[in-house]
């Protein structure tokens, strides 16, 4: 019997979502797990967190310090103080596994696993893996990918590619088992969804807006934009015509379910979500990120079929623009990579990765039961 589980979700949505998706199942199926108690560990500053508002078990909250220069010199005794803290409520909740979803904040309870000898789980989202995981992986139990990793230096025989968990409501009622079908050509306008992560991105915004004055474009596509919400009023001043948009939305399922095709950044979240959806995605990683992951990412996807690749830094619509018109003028091409999106979904990611990490000799259906 396990006593507690903690699943460490800090950082961005891009970790705590799929935290939160596995905290949903491992909730539903303490008994079956033989977990007595569990608990999600994350930031102070997520508690506004759509997926931590209503959380699914409790959370331990934390102000674990990113490691800046205007905090170097203080870091060290901040972050032991955090650290004490950590490890001081977890022994008093009697934790002794930790699962572990990326990026810094994690670490005191990371190391509370390396210390006092509890089992570690990590898992990693992307295909650059990321700091976490390369510094640690010699001491996890098991590791769990969502997509096959280009860096992992496989120290141990311990891991395996599952897929990005995704929340409960999220994942489609109904599965879907072909692409999904398209308005016929010249009759009903096709639906663009676009989406900059959860913050936004102007660059994208900007591409899309400009994309939008194109005469031929604008008649044959229907555009709605998650703006994001700093960017909203910026995106509503600079649009001309008639265009949906919104500067946040809590209800993804319903977006996913109107779009025929997908413009976003490429994060393991997104690509994720859109794949269960069999949505064909132009993905325009985020040039500055950490690693250069979003772009690996986007290979990944474009190299199984499911995705076209931008990648530029500036917000020049040209390519973008020629994409759209090929697309208009040959629906194959879209409907060939919806097909090819449905093949990368992990529609079971959730209870994939607890059963490798927990009882592999569970099956799917005896863990849905």
């Amino acid at each position: 019997m396990i006593r507690s589980v903690v699943i460490a979700a800090g950082g961005t949505g891009g970790h705590i979502s799929p935290g939160v998706a596995l905290a949903e199942i491992l909730a539903e199926k303490k008994d079956l797990f033989h977990i007595e108690s569990l608990f999600i560990y994350s930031l102070v500053r997520n508690a506004n967190n759509p997926d931590l508002k209503n959380p699914p078990c409790p959370v331990i909250w934390h102000n674990s310090p990113r490691i800046a220069l205007r905090n170097f010199l203080f870091f060290p005794v901040l972050f032991s103080l955090n650290f004490v803290r950590c490890a001081l409520d977890f022994s008093r909740r009697q934790v002794d596994c930790v699962i572990a979803m990326g990026g810094y904040s994690t670490l005191p309870a990371i190391l509370y696993a390396i210390i006092f000898r509890k089992r570690l789980f990590l898992c990693e989202q992307n295909c650059i893996i990321g700091k976490v995981t390369k510094y640690f992986q010699s001491f996890a139990d098991k590791i769990a990918f969502s997509f096959p990793p280009e860096n992992f230096s496989r120290l141990k025989e311990n891991y395996k590619v599952i897929g990005n968990p995704i929340r409960k409501k999220i994942i489609p009622l109904v599965s879907i088992k072909f692409s999904k079908p398209l308005p016929e050509q010249k009759k009903n306008k096709l639906n663009v969804l676009v989406m900059g992560g959860s913050q936004g991105a102007r660059q994208i915004n900007n591409m899309v807006l400009n994309v939008m004055e194109h005469t031929d474009i604008s008649r044959q596509f229907n555009f709605r934009l998650l703006t994001g919400s700093s960017l909203y009023e910026e995106a509503k001043a600079k649009t001309s015509g008639d265009a949906d948009l919104i500067s946040y939305s809590d209800d993804m399922k319903s977006h996913y379910e109107w779009a025929n095709l997908v413009i976003a950044r490429s994060g393991a979240g997104v690509l994720s979500e859109c794949a269960a959806f069999a949505i064909p995605l132009i993905l325009i990683p985020y040039p500055f990120a950490s690693d250069n992951h979003q772009e690996a990412n986007a290979s990944y996807f474009e190299k199984e079929g499911a995705a076209l690749v931008i990648l530029q830094k500036d917000e020049d619509p040209t390519r973008l623009t020629k994409i759209l018109l090929e697309i208009s003028g040959n629906l194959e091409i879209l409907n060939q990579a919806s097909m090819k999106s449905l093949s990368c979904a992990r529609i079971n990611a959730a209870y994939e990765t607890l059963r490798f990490f927990f009882e592999e000799n569970k099956s799917i259906s005896e863990l849905k039961n």
